[in-house]
């Protein structure tokens, strides 16, 4: 896997100003690249790769220093496209051929013409390329599409270049997804809304000039209700003696956790006590990268305290599982309603509330509860860490709907 991050060396901030490097990792192995800039180390921050100030100057700095960055992410992105390995010597060849061209006599290699790209090399390299700024589990997503893709170009024939990306392919990609695969329409419109991303990406790198895929429409669903653990049921949960179950007892752990301060699975499966500052978890979550601070309460303080050296590991999928396993052992089973849609058909079905948990059940139940509890809805936001409260309405709506049964059950 090959990224880029700007640097200043640790070895040098006693040295007065530092040379700012382009670290470029590849394999594990790291190789710095000079900016030929250079800055104090006390104005530098680390975690946004940037010169600390507002003038002019230093935004001029912080520009030039994305440049450089760019110019190395540029060139690996080219290399993999090519089918070249992007190797250090590979990059710094090409650099010194960036920065400073001479002449040549032999005639270049012609470029493809514009949309002959194969579009399934394309998004794997366009993965690679971005895996670096992108969450584990958004990279294992665009993988996933990519299989998906790599199925229906079998099952279709033909090279799948850029060009051929149109309203056929569209018709023909939905009507694989709902009817070969039956993924339902939320389900499809996530893998149309990637194959859209890596054709802006082709746009954007002037591989192409089809714009066709602006009109790959999403496919109309409802919205799925947000499941979520009452008051009652996440009670019975705490409360169940697992003595017997020590597996359970530490999927209970983990699961009451999440629904007690909303971390999602890739933050509470790597929270450790030493992300516990003045009574609160501290922690740069993992998909948005941003610091955040959510305070404990009675709920998550018993757990970390009952885990002073490291929480329990274990895999999503295990996770996932096993919270099922957990939700049925102590009898969370109300049948409930699941709506979905596959092209135009509806299809209802009641299951067991059990077989519906999952690690980011926790978090809607954390959502939902701190609202029906009184939390302000800013408060919530950040606590959870979501971007805007347009994200945290559908909580709202079912708290509401809480509110009223409630008005009704003790007023008629």
């Amino acid at each position: 896997m090959a990224s880029t991050k700007l640097i200043i060396r640790s070895d040098r901030k006693s040295f007065g100003k530092t040379t700012i490097y382009v670290q470029y990792t590849h394999k594990s192995v790291k190789k710095k690249f000079s900016t030929k800039y250079s800055v104090e180390p006390n104005r530098w921050d680390a975690a946004g790769q940037h010169i600390m100030g507002s003038t002019t100057e230093v935004k001029a700095l912080n520009l030039s220093l994305q440049e450089s960055k760019s110019r190395i992410d540029g060139i690996v992105r080219q290399a993999i496209l090519n089918g070249e390995e992007p190797t250090f010597a590979l990059v710094e060849e090409r650099l010194k051929q960036l920065l400073f061209p001479t002449p040549s006599k032999t005639a270049e290699q012609k470029p493809a013409k514009a949309g002959q790209t194969n579009f399934l090399e394309l998004f794997a390299a366009y993965i690679e390329a971005t895996s670096a700024v992108k969450a584990h589990g958004t990279v294992k997503h665009y993988k996933s599409t990519l299989n998906h893709l790599k199925a229906f170009a079998a099952k279709r024939g033909g090279k799948m270049t850029l060009e051929r990306l149109d309203m056929s392919f569209y018709n023909d990609l939905v009507t694989f997804l709902t009817q070969e695969l039956e993924m339902t329409n939320g389900t499809v419109n996530n893998q149309l809304k990637r194959v859209k991303a890596v054709m802006s990406y082709a746009v954007d790198q002037s591989l192409t000039d089809n714009l066709t895929f602006r009109k790959f429409k999403l496919m109309k669903h409802t919205e799925a209700d947000k499941v979520y653990l009452t008051q009652d049921e996440l009670q019975i949960l705490v409360d169940t003696d697992l003595t017997a179950e020590p597996r359970l007892d530490k999927v209970r752990d983990l699961f009451v956790l999440a629904c007690t301060t909303g971390l999602r699975y890739s933050d509470f499966s790597t929270i450790h006590p030493d992300n516990i500052e003045n009574d609160q978890l501290v922690f740069r979550a993992v998909k948005t990268r941003k610091q955040q601070h959510v305070d404990l309460n009675q709920y998550s303080r018993d757990i970390l305290a009952k885990y002073p050296i490291s929480l329990p590991k274990l895999s999503q999928q295990k996770f996932n599982d096993y919270v099922k396993e957990l939700g049925q052992y102590c009898g969370i089973d109300k049948p409930t309603l699941v709506v979905r849609y596959r092209g135009s058909k509806r299809i209802e079905e009641r299951v067991p509330k059990y077989s519906l948990l999952s690690s980011h059940i926790g978090r809607h139940t954390f959502a939902t509860q701190s609202l029906e509890r009184g939390m302000s809805i800013e408060v919530l936001q950040k606590n959870t860490g979501h971007k805007d409260l347009k994200s945290l309405m559908p909580y709202a709506k079912v708290a509401d709907k809480r509110k009223k049964s409630e008005m009704k059950k003790a007023w008629g």
